[in-house]
């Protein structure tokens, strides 16, 4: 390897003392402050990075779940559809993936741009009728749509 070059080189082989000093930095204990109840806890830095919040136990994390995130948040939530939406919305899906698995319909590209196209229900009761949309502007039409529920207090 040439003196003075920087960065990775072809053919060019860490020593063990090397590989070994970087495994220890990998797994040396990083304290932090859980966001729940303020105690300190212990993880690796790594393990620290990847996450936007910081909990000591899954108990803490399940209480700041239920006291402090809002409903909407929750992994379980379903966002805001009742289960019987929710069941016909799997119902009209199903109903669409078979047909186009049974070559009654074909997939298309986005109506708007032409890309990759996912289909799009403007009416869960008829699954069949879709438009096809690429992952972008089903996005923006999804968001368009208001949430069935508009009290809160009968979720």
């Amino acid at each position: 390897m040439p003196k003075g070059s920087k960065g990775f080189q072809r053919g060019h082989e860490t020593s063990v003392e090397t590989r070994r000093k970087i495994g220890d930095a990998n797994r040396r204990p990083f304290p932090f402050i859980c966001d729940y109840c303020g105690e300190q806890a212990i993880t690796t830095l790594a393990v620290y990075k990847k996450k936007n919040r910081h909990f000591c136990s899954m108990l803490c994390y399940a209480a700041f779940q239920k006291e402090l995130l809002p409903k909407e948040e929750h992994n379980a939530f379903g966002h805001g559809n009742t289960p019987e939406e929710r069941k016909k919305r799997y119902w009209c899906r199903s109903t669409l993936n078979h047909a186009v698995r049974d070559g009654l319909i074909t997939k298309r590209d986005c109506e708007i741009c032409g890309r990759k196209g996912q289909a799009h229900h403007d009416d869960y009761n008829k699954p069949l009728d879709v438009r096809w949309l690429c992952f972008y502007h089903h996005r923006k039409e999804v968001h368009k749509q208001k949430p069935i529920y508009e009290n809160k207090d009968l979720l």
